[in-house]
């Protein structure tokens, strides 16, 4: 995307929010790992769980579809040193950081459970360490159950 296509921000200082730095801080993260690791970087998401809705019903729709308090923002499907894939819960680096809600350290915890890395990192050079010590480790070897 060139800088001429970028849509236009609306007349708000940019950062005026902590919200507004740590996706800014998570934009990068993305960017980056996908430079980084382009054999799989298409394959970082970020899951747009949260933030404001436009009303109650917006918000009963979403929930019905899935949505849920708490799920991390990033995602990497990628098998690697045991786990099945890495979630990251991302927050801006202090001090512009904001606290790991309870529905967040939940997440965290069932996603551990379920043979997943999960993780909270602190700003672009944390989370960029958490993926990079990630894809280091060894491809997680599957088994399809044709295989078993």
């Amino acid at each position: 995307m060139r800088c001429e296509d970028t849509p236009e921000v609306p007349n708000q200082s940019r950062r005026s929010k902590k919200s507004d730095i740590e996706a800014e801080e998570q934009v990068v993260v993305v960017d980056q790992f996908r430079v980084e690791y382009a054999d799989v970087g298409y394959l970082l998401i970020h899951i747009p769980n949260g933030g404001s809705r436009k009303n109650r019903y917006e918000g009963w729709r979403l929930k019905r579809q899935g949505a849920r308090k708490g799920v991390s923002d990033l995602l990497l499907p990628v098998a690697r040193g045991g786990f099945h894939m890495l979630w990251i819960e991302f927050k801006a680096r202090p001090p512009f950081d904001a606290p790991v809600t309870p529905h967040q350290a939940e997440w965290i915890r069932l996603m551990r459970e379920q043979g997943c890395q999960a993780q909270v990192c602190l700003g672009v050079d944390a989370a960029m360490a958490c993926l990079r010590t990630y894809m280091a480790m060894p491809p997680t070897v599957v088994m399809m159950p044709s295989e078993r």
